[in-house]
């Protein structure tokens, strides 16, 4: 079995007043999404074993990739296709032995030295940010701007890392063209699609903006 690609959009579940966890995902894969990363933050390991495991069924009957934020055991124990590792989470060299060879393994960055230390680690692919301040997260690294993420990434060209890097935080639409020309792979949005009244359309015109925006940067990681 053939490890899973890394999609151009991932959604970060978010706590929302508009829609539960599993309305998001629901609505978010059936506007196209195929990448849902399930974040729980505040809820009871039990809890979010048993929303991971209605998320995961969910998303394998719609072929759709899912992954752990935190939680390597509740990933090993339910199968998910993977995990998303904050800095303050378990190393990704112990959740690669705990979970295997197959897994994808994702990783939080902040700068170039964060980068090579995770692909030294094993991950599959990078969440580079914050890009702007977020509510979502608590601790929030340095803000990067556009400049900083195209400077990451010259780096990572010049010490021959090709790994795909995904922006992450606080991201709108109009972000999109200015990232994309830094040579990013994908993008990570979550409140911004949880706290619309149709998580779902709004999906589907994110996967247009990024096709219309990422064109030429198509062939970068294949």
């Amino acid at each position: 079995m053939n490890k899973k690609s890394i999609s151009r959009l991932h959604y970060i579940t978010s706590p929302s007043d508009k829609h539960s966890t599993m309305q998001q995902i629901e609505e978010v894969v059936n506007g196209g999404g195929n990448w849902i990363q399930l974040r729980m933050k505040d809820e009871t390991v039990e809890e979010i074993e048993r929303t991971a495991l209605e998320a995961l069924s969910f998303c394998m009957d719609n072929g759709a990739t899912f992954v752990l934020n935190d939680h390597v055991e509740i990933a090993a124990k339910i199968g998910a296709d993977g995990v998303h590792l904050g800095k303050n989470d378990m190393a990704p060299d112990k959740a690669r032995e705990i979970l295997g060879p197959q897994a994808i393994i994702g990783g939080t960055a902040n700068t170039f030295d964060d980068v090579k230390r995770l692909v030294e680690a094993g991950v599959d692919y990078i969440g580079l940010g914050p890009f702007r301040f977020t509510e979502t997260k608590k601790n929030l690294s340095p803000i990067l701007g556009v400049e900083d993420y195209s400077s990451i990434i010259n780096q990572c060209k010049e010490a021959g890392i090709s790994i795909p890097i995904i922006a992450i935080g606080g991201l709108v639409p109009d972000d999109f063209k200015d990232l994309f020309n830094t040579g990013i792979h994908g993008v990570a949005l979550s409140s911004f699609i949880a706290q619309n009244e149709q998580p779902g359309v709004v999906t589907l015109d994110l996967l247009q903006k990024i096709g219309k925006c990422s064109s030429a940067n198509w062939t970068k990681y294949r």
